[in-house]
């Protein structure tokens, strides 16, 4: 690299002259790593705080998944009264009234473990995001690092 005689310095190696490095005022390059700073830090902040939320997240479709698996269990106490014998309008009235109920039960069942499910993939979907906005963010901090050990700022 060269100083040409307009006092701007230059490349050379190219085919044809040489090419301008731009001029980099640490000014306003100080100025933007400053702000980039303060941005990576409330990014990060708020990263941690949805890895939190995640984490709750996961707690929440654990217990739905428990939720699912004992209304199927009640669901199948409820199917086990229709085998004793019935023989009075009331017993016949409860009997019906239980076979609708296991239907719920089976109907609530069913739709819990099914969210659970969506949501276990939601989850794992949130955790490739954070992994990528972590990256990002590392990556930004590797940049202010290098500006800051270059002595510009």
């Amino acid at each position: 690299m060269t100083v040409s005689s307009g006092g701007v310095p230059a490349a050379h190696g190219l085919v044809g002259g040489t090419l301008p490095l731009p001029v980099i005022d640490p000014d306003v390059l100080c100025a933007a790593v400053g702000s980039g700073l303060d941005l990576v830090f409330g990014d990060e902040q708020q990263l941690r705080l949805l890895e939190a939320a995640v984490a709750q997240l996961y707690q929440v479709v654990e217990e739905l998944r428990l939720v699912g698996t004992g209304t199927h269990g009640v669901a199948e106490s409820v199917h086990s009264l229709s085998a004793l014998d019935w023989r009075s309008p009331a017993g016949a009235a409860f009997l019906d009234r239980s076979d609708r109920l296991r239907g719920r039960a089976e109907d609530l069942a069913e739709l819990a473990e099914e969210s659970a499910v969506l949501a276990r993939v939601a989850i794992d979907e949130l955790h490739v995001r954070i992994g990528q906005l972590r990256s990002s963010i590392n990556t930004v901090k590797a940049t202010v690092a290098s500006a800051a050990t270059l002595g510009m700022c």
